[in-house]
C-alpha cells in the first residue's frame, strides 16, 4: 500500500504590535504638540521681550538727550559707559535666553530623534504607519523653518535696534513705568511658562516610561510565543516521527498480513523441481526428470535461475534433505530460506494491483 506523508499546518502568530505602535504614536504626537507649544510660546516671549527692549531703549534714549543737555561731558561719559555696560549685560541675557530657547528644541528634537529610531527598529510590522510619519516629519521640519525663521527675525531686530538706537525717543517716566510693569508681566508668564514646561516634561517623561515597560512586556510575551512556537514545532517533529514508525508497522503487518491472504503452498498447477542437500554435495531433478544430478551451487543457481525466467510464478522448488545429510538444522534451514526466497513462486513479491493494495 502507497502511503503519502502528513503534514500539519503551523499556527501563525498574531501580531500584537499594531497596539504598540499606535501607542508610540500617540506620545509622538503629544510631543509634537508639546513642542509645538513651547516654540510658540518663546516665540511670544521674545517678541515682548522685543516691545520691552524698545521700550526700554526709548527711555534711554529720553535719558540720554536729556543728559546731553544738562550733564558736563564728563557725566555725560560716564553715563554712556554705564549705559554701554547695561546694554551689554542685556544683549548677554537675551543670549543667553535665546540659547536655553536652542537647547530646549534641540534636546526636543533629539527626544524625537530617539522616538523615532525607536519606530524604526519595528519597521518590518508598521510599515503602513511610514506615510504618517513621514506627515510628522513634514510638519517637524515646518516647525524648524518657522524657528529658523523667528532667529533670522530676532537677528534683524537686534540689527534694527542698534541702527535706530539714535532715533528713538520717548518720555522718560512714562516709558520706565510702562517698563516695570511690562517686566514684572513678563517675569510672571516666564515662570508659569517654566513650570508648565517642567510638569508636561515630567509627564512625557511618565508616558515614556509606562511605554517601555510596555515595550518589555511586549517582548517577554514575544519571547514566550516563541517558545511555545518551538515546543509545538518540536511535539510536530515528534509526532510526524511517530507517524513514520507507525506506517512502517503498519507496512510490516499488512505484509504479514498478506502473506496469511495467500493460499497454501501446492503443487497444484506448478512446475515441480526437486533439490537435495547434504553435505557431499548438490543434487537437482529437473521437470519430467527421472534421476538427480549432481551439480555444485553456482550451476544449481544458474539452472534455477533459468528455470524462474521461463515458468515466472509457476515454478515450485521442492527443497529434499536426507535425514542422513550430515547437516546442521541452521544450514539446513539457511539453504531452504535461500532457495525458496530466490525461486519459489510462494516466495516471490505479487506485483498484482489487488496484491499491492487490498484495501484500495
Amino acid at each position: 500500500m502507497s502511503w503519502g506523508h502528513l503534514y500539519h499546518s503551523e499556527d501563525t502568530e498574531d501580531s500584537f504590535w499594531p497596539s504598540f505602535t499606535d501607542i508610540m504614536m500617540v506620545i509622538v504626537m503629544t510631543f509634537l504638540l508639546v513642542t509645538v507649544a513651547v516654540v510658540m510660546s518663546n516665540t511670544r516671549l521674545l517678541d515682548e521681550l522685543k516691545s520691552s527692549l524698545v521700550a526700554e531703549e526709548q527711555a534711554s534714549q529720553l535719558a540720554e538727550f536729556t543728559l546731553r543737555e544738562n550733564a558736563t561731558l564728563e557725566e555725560q561719559l560716564e553715563y554712556f559707559q554705564q549705559r554701554a555696560s547695561s546694554l551689554e549685560l542685556e544683549l548677554l541675557r537675551n543670549r543667553a535666553q535665546d540659547e536655553e530657547t536652542r537647547n530646549q528644541l534641540a534636546r526636543s528634537m533629539a527626544e524625537q530623534s530617539r522616538l523615532e529610531d525607536l519606530q524604526l527598529s519595528q519597521a518590518r510590522t508598521i510599515k503602513r504607519r511610514e506615510q504618517e510619519l513621514a506627515v510628522l516629519q513634514t510638519t517637524l521640519q515646518q516647525q524648524m523653518r518657522t524657528t529658523s525663521q523667528l532667529q533670522s527675525s530676532l537677528n534683524q531686530a537686534q540689527q534694527a535696534r542698534a541702527s535706530e538706537r539714535n532715533r528713538l525717543q520717548g518720555e522718560l517716566a512714562q516709558a520706565r513705568e510702562a517698563l516695570t510693569l511690562e517686566r514684572a508681566r513678563l517675569q510672571e508668564e516666564l515662570v508659569s511658562a517654566e513650570q508648565n514646561l517642567l510638569l508636561e516634561t515630567g509627564r512625557l517623561q511618565s508616558e515614556l516610561e509606562a511605554a517601555r515597560n510596555e515595550l518589555a512586556a511586549s517582548q517577554q510575551e514575544n519571547f514566550n510565543s516563541e517558545q511555545s512556537l518551538a515546543t509545538l514545532r518540536e511535539q510536530t517533529v515528534t509526532e510526524r516521527l511517530r507517524l513514520a514508525s507507525l506506517e512502517g508497522e503498519y507496512d510490516e503487518l499488512n505484509k504479514k498480513y498478506q502473506k496469511l491472504l495467500k493460499p497454501t503452498r501446492s503443487t497444484k498447477g506448478k512446475t515441480v523441481v526437486d533439490v537435495m542437500y547434504q553435505k557431499s554435495g548438490y543434487r537437482i531433478r529437473r521437470p519430467g526428470a527421472a534421476d538427480y544430478r549432481n551439480v555444485n551451487l553456482a550451476a544449481l543457481d544458474l539452472e534455477l535461475a533459468a528455470l524462474k525466467a521461463e515458468h515466472g510464478n509457476d515454478l515450485y522448488v521442492k527443497i529434499i534433505i536426507p535425514e542422513d545429510s550430515g547437516l546442521s538444522y541452521n544450514q539446513a534451514w539457511l539453504f531452504t530460506r535461500d532457495m525458496l526466497n530466490k525461486y519459489d513462486y510462494y516466495y516471490q513479491p505479487d506485483t498484482t494491483p489487488e496484491a499491492i493494495d487490498p484495501v484500495q
